[in-house]
């Protein structure tokens, strides 16, 4: 007697297919949290993609793990649907695969092995394991592509240089400055101040709670970049407790152009301001 492959045991799995669909599809629909459209459509591509880690070329498990993937992360993001839910539905699937496992091992009597046993326990377990890896990562990198894409938003409405009158700007930076943040600022406002045509820039850091070292370095460089393209930059808003606190550093602001006020700023400028 020949022993048993991992063919027959997909044969028979494929054999079964609407069976085990159909118990997938029950089993989750007794759960009432998706539609039985969407539920059928996932539990199809399940099964599709599980019985392929059977077969001799992983490039077959491959191909059916991405079509998954591309089928779970669509509903995912038009149903929210959570890893946590996700991960819950794999666990029911992969319990019923077990159950059609036992069902065939036990239908072939004494023909087989331990070891073909649990090599094909093994495949399964780890094509599931896979599928929820596989989702997860494809998630997380989503989920960051889409944080990236609000920071970088973020950046541009908080770095926006607002043009006033005879070619003076105002850039006003609020919150806490990092170097990834202010990275962008050196990248993005010395083109906006040459879009915009603006010969003197008035960088007002009232919004900013703190200055550290890496700020007035950051500051400095963004001065000598403005100075280079011919704009003049004058740094107004600096709290007191700030001013105090780069004097207790040895920071060394005395080359900025500085007032304490952005109103106070403009006016020494020569712009007229309402009282």
């Amino acid at each position: 007697m020949k022993p048993l492959t991992d063919i027959q045991l997909y044969d028979f799995l494929k054999d079964n297919h609407e069976s085990i669909l159909n118990d997938i599809i029950q089993m989750d629909t007794n759960r009432e949290s998706l539609p039985a459209d969407i539920l059928k459509e996932i539990a199809n591509t399940t099964v599709k993609t599980i019985n392929s880690r059977l077969l001799d070329s992983s490039r077959f498990f491959e191909s059916h793990l991405k079509e998954w993937a591309d089928i779970v992360m669509k509903r995912s993001l038009q149903l929210n649907i959570s890893v946590s839910y996700l991960a819950d539905l794999l666990t029911h699937d992969r319990r019923i695969y077990c159950q059609y496992i036992e069902q065939f091992i036990l239908s072939q009597g004494k023909e087989l092995t331990l070891g073909i046993t649990c090599h094909w326990f093994s495949l399964i377990n780890e094509g599931f394991d896979r599928m929820l890896s596989h989702f997860i990562h494809r998630m997380d990198t989503y989920k960051n592509r889409q944080l990236s894409e609000q920071q970088r938003l973020i950046n541009e409405l908080s770095t926006a240089v607002i043009p006033l009158i005879n070619q003076i700007g105002v850039l006003p930076l609020t919150g806490q400055m990092d170097s990834e943040r202010f990275e962008f600022v050196l990248k993005a406002v010395p083109n906006q101040c040459i879009h915009l045509e603006v010969n003197h820039l008035f960088i007002d850091m009232s919004g900013i709670p703190v200055i550290d070292v890496l700020i007035s370095e950051q500051l400095s460089r963004l001065t000598k970049m403005l100075k280079l393209l011919g704009i003049s930059a004058t740094i107004s808003g600096m709290k007191p407790e700030v001013a105090l606190y780069t004097i207790q550093s040895g920071i060394n602001l005395s080359h900025f152009s500085t007032s304490s006020t952005l109103k106070q700023a403009l006016r020494n400028y020569g712009v007229k301001i309402a009282p």
